[in-house]
C-alpha cells in the first residue's frame, strides 16, 4: 500500500514550492486590493477643456460680430451711393465730401511724436543700460562690461567685434544707439608696468611682454610710439589698436 501512494522526493519538493506559490499570489492579491490607491484628479485637465470651449465661443463671437459689422459698412457704403446718384441727378451740383472735412480737422494730430534716441556710452555704462538696447540682452550686456575692464576701456566701436558673442554684430546699428567717450581709457605705463600688468590686457600676448621688458633691463626708457614699434616689430594693425593704452611717461 505504502508503494502505491509513495511520491518521490523531487516531485514532493516540486509540488510544495508551487503550493506556496499559488498562496503567495492569492495572498498578495488579496492585500493589495485591500491598499487604498489615490484617484487621478482629472479636475485641471477639465478645467484647461472648459477654457477651451469658452475660447472657441468667444472667438465666434468675435467673427459674427466682424461679418456684421462689415455687412454694416457695406450697406452703408452702397447707401451713399445711391444718395450721391440722386443728388447728382437731381442738378443740385457736386456731392458734399464730408471725409474731406474730417481729415482737414484730423491734420494737426496725424504726425507721430519724433524721440531722439539717447545714446549708451559704453565707457560709463552698466548692464542695465545696455539691456535696454534692442538685440542686446544681459549675456551681452555682462560680456561688454567684462571686455570693458580688460581693455581699460573702449575707444572705438568696432572693438564690439572683438567680443566673441558679438563678432557679427552690425556697427551701423551700433552708432545709432552707443557711442564712446575716451576720458576713461585707462593706459599702461610701458615704462614701469609689470608683466602681470601687461600680460591680463587683451592685446599683449607673452612674447610682447618680454620684449618690453628685456629692451627695459638692457636700454632703458622706451620714449615714443616710434620706438616702441622699432622695438617690439609689431604689425602696423595691432599698433593702432594699443596706441590708445600706451602711456610712455
Amino acid at each position: 500500500m505504502k508503494k502505491n501512494f509513495f511520491i518521490p522526493r523531487g516531485e514532493f519538493i516540486a509540488i510544495t514550492l508551487l503550493l506556496l506559490l499559488i498562496t503567495a499570489i492569492f495572498t498578495f492579491t488579496y492585500f493589495y486590493r485591500k491598499i487604498p490607491h489615490p484617484t487621478e484628479d482629472l479636475s485641471a485637465f477639465k478645467e484647461q477643456i472648459e477654457q477651451f470651449y469658452v475660447q472657441q465661443h468667444a472667438m465666434d463671437d468675435s467673427v459674427r460680430a466682424a461679418r456684421d459689422s462689415l455687412r454694416q459698412t457695406r450697406t452703408y457704403h452702397n447707401g451713399k451711393r445711391q444718395n450721391r446718384s440722386s443728388w447728382t441727378s437731381s442738378g443740385a451740383g457736386e456731392y458734399p465730401h464730408e471725409h474731406s472735412s474730417k481729415k482737414d480737422s484730423l491734420k494737426p494730430f496725424n504726425k507721430t511724436p519724433q524721440y531722439d534716441i539717447v545714446k549708451v556710452d559704453l565707457n560709463h555704462c552698466d548692464t542695465s543700460d545696455i539691456v535696454r538696447i534692442p538685440q542686446f540682452g544681459s549675456k551681452r550686456a555682462q560680456k561688454i562690461i567684462e571686455y570693458r575692464e580688460r581693455l581699460g576701456g573702449f575707444h572705438s566701436l568696432s572693438q564690439l567685434r572683438e567680443i566673441y558673442i558679438l563678432q557679427n554684430i552690425d556697427l551701423d546699428y551700433c552708432k545709432k544707439y552707443f557711442t564712446v567717450r575716451q576720458d576713461k581709457i585707462k593706459k599702461i605705463k610701458i615704462n614701469t608696468a609689470s608683466y602681470k600688468e601687461m600680460i591680463k590686457h587683451p592685446y599683449f600676448d607673452a612674447y610682447l611682454v618680454k620684449s618690453i621688458l628685456n629692451y627695459r633691463e638692457k636700454q632703458g626708457k622706451i620714449n615714443n610710439i616710434s620706438e616702441f614699434r622699432q622695438i617690439t616689430h609689431v604689425y602696423q594693425e595691432l599698433l593702432d589698436k594699443l596706441e590708445p593704452y600706451l602711456c610712455f611717461d
